[in-house]
């Protein structure tokens, strides 16, 4: 008699949960697991030497995860870096994690889609713990069904896109005379 009960309970907290993991779009879920693998794919290589930056293996390995546009700018600032030996005249930090000294793991957070674009927060993992805010919030849409990252939104409030654009107008003014 009392098994009864039980089951009612357990059939019903069972599809309340499958109700709860319907109401989550599947788009949201598909934005997560790219931004995820991407993370995991990129991270271990932030931790390896290279003859350049990781981000660099990214564009070369990777490039159909970046929007045109997004792409053609990286490589730019990464091949005007590449032309200075002496002087930084690009990014100064990775642009996909927002830092200079990489966490061993990265975890997808909250997922938001405005208009048709997701949003993507990525924390880092450390010491077992998630960072409470995240380090970086990735920008992505669609592009002929794959998704690919359009930018990437920094904690400080500025973006890759927008810091780019600004590096590229630097790099285009004549040297300061000092």
């Amino acid at each position: 008699m009392q098994l009864a009960p039980l089951c009612a309970l357990l059939l019903t907290h069972s599809f309340g949960l499958q109700a709860s993991a319907d109401s989550v779009p599947k788009e949201n879920v598909s934005a997560r697991r790219f931004v995820q693998a991407f993370y995991d794919w990129y991270t271990p290589k932030t931790m390896n030497d290279h003859d350049g930056p990781a981000s660099d293996l990214a564009l070369k390995l990777k490039s159909s995860a970046f929007s045109p546009s997004l792409l053609l700018a990286l490589r730019e600032d990464s091949a005007a870096q590449a032309k200075s030996k002496d002087e930084i005249v690009g990014l100064d930090f990775d642009p996909f994690l927002a830092s200079q000294d990489p966490d061993p793991r990265y975890l997808v957070g909250k997922t938001e889609r405005k208009g048709g674009s997701y949003y993507v927060s990525v924390h880092s993992f450390r010491f077992g713990k998630r960072s409470a805010k995240p380090d970086v919030i990735a920008k992505l849409e669609k592009y002929h069904g794959a998704w690919r990252f359009t930018n990437f939104i920094y904690p400080d409030g500025g973006n890759l896109v927008g810091t780019l654009l600004m590096l590229k107008q630097e790099r285009l003014l004549p040297p300061s005379v000092y």
